[in-house]
């Protein structure tokens, strides 16, 4: 657990996920009401009954806010985890072999990022119809060449290394040298770049869910309360916060994560240069919202 210890903005991070990952994983015993259920009068004022008060139609704002977890962080986390695994396992596999599929690899990579994100994932799940899986699908294709892109660098900047060769050497195939040597010294980063695609898939499954287009009615979801607050402002004006209170937590927490274990990684470097060891090559990616991952 060193590298938890002294790392604030890791320990933070996951502070503030911890509640929510909670709720996530056990709604119903937290919730004190079913998210769908008509409990009483539509916006009463929060009390002992109703902690955050009730909705437009009556039903439990905070019941509504915990089952929504479940919906948003499952999108954020499956979109994320499902484009990572397809394009680094692409990416390592294109830029190891190198030749013409790193080529192909990179100019459809080239092709996918030239479209704005949200309105390709606009364009996918409005084709498609707006439902949880679609939206995962969505997103995942948004990000997949993000991380093919940052695989294919790592795996073109490791694969002239020594101990690299020294296994091609001794006779080590290429899932042997991709698994055993170009995935492990590309670890630290791409946990980097998943944390911080997480908090982006976070914010365009809001966006998404904001506009009509993500989880639909009457399951709950952040984005949803959100836009549905925007028409009861005057009633209501606590209404609105909470939900966006929960979006901003959650990707705060994933951008602690991110930073966290990216000082992680570098004091990781820093302790293996000092005792000899290659310190590991930091390579610097687009991401598809025009962020940057390290």
């Amino acid at each position: 657990m060193s590298w938890l210890r002294h790392n604030i903005r890791l320990q933070l991070g996951l502070l503030l996920l911890l509640p929510f990952v909670v709720a996530a994983l056990i709604p119903g015993v937290i919730a004190p009401y079913s998210p769908t259920d008509l409990v009483d009068a539509p916006f009463l004022h929060p009390s002992s009954d109703f902690w955050l008060g009730t909705d437009e139609l009556g039903r439990d704002v905070f019941s509504r806010l915990v089952f929504a977890a479940r919906t948003d962080l499952k999108i954020s986390l499956g979109a994320t985890l499902t484009a990572a695994v397809i394009g680094v396992s692409i990416g390592l596999l294109t830029g190891y072999r190198g030749g013409a599929s790193s080529a192909v690899a990179l100019r459809v990579t080239d092709v996918m990022l030239a479209f704005p994100s949200i309105l390709l994932a606009l364009f996918l799940v409005a084709v498609m119809g707006p439902s949880d899986g679609i939206v995962i699908l969505a997103l995942m294709v948004l990000y997949i060449p993000g991380f093919l892109r940052f695989a294919r660098a790592m795996a073109i900047s490791l694969r002239e290394r020594a101990f690299v060769e020294a296994s091609v050497i001794s006779g080590a195939g290429s899932r042997h040298v991709i698994w055993k040597h170009l995935l492990p010294n590309a670890i630290g980063p791409l946990l980097v770049g998943i944390a911080l695609t997480a908090a982006y898939t976070l914010l365009a499954a809001a966006t998404l869910s904001y506009l009509g287009l993500g989880t639909p009615p009457p399951a709950p979801s952040w984005g949803s309360m959100l836009q549905a607050s925007f028409n009861y402002v005057f009633q209501d004006w606590r209404y609105g916060i909470w939900p966006g209170l929960c979006i901003v937590t959650v990707a705060l927490g994933y951008m602690l994560v991110s930073e966290g274990i990216e000082i992680a990684v570098q004091r990781s470097g820093s302790a293996g240069a000092g005792a000899g060891a290659v310190e590991p090559t930091r390579v610097t990616v687009a991401t598809p919202t025009g962020g940057a991952t390290s």
